[in-house]
C-alpha cells in the first residue's frame, strides 16, 4: 500500500528494502517540523485530557516493573500527564517538549520541570538517566536512529528505555488501509513491532520485548472517526456533537482497551 501524505510539500510513504521501515520520503528539514511544533496550541478538550492522565497511570505501573524510584526523562511530554503520575510514583523527573504552550501547561498545572527545546539542542550529560520514555514520539522524528543512539549515550548502564508509536500492521491500520487516522502530516515513520526492534538493536538496546498497557477512549472519541470514514460526520453532528445530549453520554461512556490494539509498545536496556 502505498499512503499519501496529506500536503504535497510532505512527500509519500517508502519502504526500506533493508530493514523494511516505512517512512517519508524525501524527509522535512528537522528545522522545519521542530517549528511547527513549537507553534502547535495545546487544544485537547478535557475529556481527552482526563483518557491520557488514566492512560498514564498504566504506563507508569509498565516502568515500576522494570525500573523504580529513578532519575527519569520524557521526551515529548506534552501537557505533562505522564511525568506528573511518573513523580507521584516517586520518580525524579524531568520533560522534553517542543510545544511552548504544552510545555507552560505541564509547568503550570503540575509544577513539573520540562524544557521547551528540541531533544538534539539539550546534549544532556553521558550516563546522566535511570529511565528514558518516548511515548507517541518516534513516529514524529525525521532521523530515529540518531534521537535512538542519544538516548542510548545518557542512560545509565542497565538504563531502561520506554517507547510506543501507532503499528502500522495494527488492527485499525489493517481496516482502514490509506484511511487510517495516523497516515497524517508529521508522522514521518510508520513502525512495526518487527522494524522497531531493528531500530533499537542497531542503536546498542538489549533485552528488547514487547509489552502493552491498558488504555481507554471514550464511545464519542471512538465514534466520530467511524462517522469521518462513512462520511456521515457533518450531516449528523447536530446528533452526535461533543455539545449534543447524545454526545455528552456518550463521552461519559468508556471502554478500555490494550495498547496492543494499534500501538508498538518496547521496553530495552542499555
Amino acid at each position: 500500500t502505498v499512503y499519501m501524505i496529506p500536503g504535497r510539500k510532505w512527500g509519500r510513504h517508502v519502504r526500506c528494502h533493508n530493514c523494511q521501515l516505512i517512512y517519508v520520503n524525501p524527509i522535512e528539514k528537522a528545522g522545519t517540523i521542530n517549528k511547527a511544533y513549537s507553534q502547535r496550541k495545546s487544544v485537547d478538550a478535557p475529556i481527552i485530557r482526563g483518557m491520557r492522565l488514566t492512560a498514564s497511570q498504566s504506563q507508569v505501573r509498565l516502568i515500576e516493573q522494570h525500573k523504580s524510584g529513578a532519575y527519569l526523562l520524557d521526551i515529548g511530554c506534552g501537557e505533562g500527564f505522564f511525568l506528573f503520575n511518573a513523580s507521584r510514583a516517586g520518580y525524579a523527573t524531568k520533560g522534553v517538549e517542543l510545544s511552548q504552550d504544552a510545555a507552560e501547561y505541564a509547568r503550570r498545572e503540575f509544577g513539573l520541570d520540562v524544557e521547551a527545546r528540541p531533544f538534539e539542542e539539550l546534549r544532556f550529560p553521558e550516563n546522566c538517566f535511570d529511565v528514558v520514555t518516548l511515548w507517541q514520539v518516534l513516529e514524529h522524528v525525521p532521523y530515529p536512529l540518531i534521537m535512538l543512539g542519544e538516548v542510548h549515550r545518557i542512560l545509565k548502564p542497565g538504563g531502561l528505555l520506554a517507547l510506543s508509536t501507532p503499528d502500522i500492521k495494527g488492527v485499525p491500520a489493517r481496516i482502514l488501509g490509506r484511511k487510517w487516522w495516523n497516515v497524517r502530516m508529521l508522522h514521518l515513520n510508520q513502525f512495526t513491532t518487527r522494524t522497531l526492534t531493528t531500530v533499537l538493536q542497531k542503536t546498542g538496546f538489549r533485552d528488547i520485548t514487547p509489552v502493552s498497557y491498558k488504555e481507554s477512549i471514550s464511545l464519542l472519541i471512538l465514534f466520530i472517526p467511524i462517522l469521518k470514514y462513512l462520511g456521515l460526520y457533518e450531516p449528523l453532528r447536530g446528533l452526535f456533537g461533543p455539545s449534543s445530549v447524545l454526545g455528552r453520554s456518550m463521552n461519559r461512556m468508556m471502554l478500555a482497551y490494550s495498547s496492543r490494539l494499534d500501538n508498538c509498545t518496547m521496553v530495552g536496556f542499555k
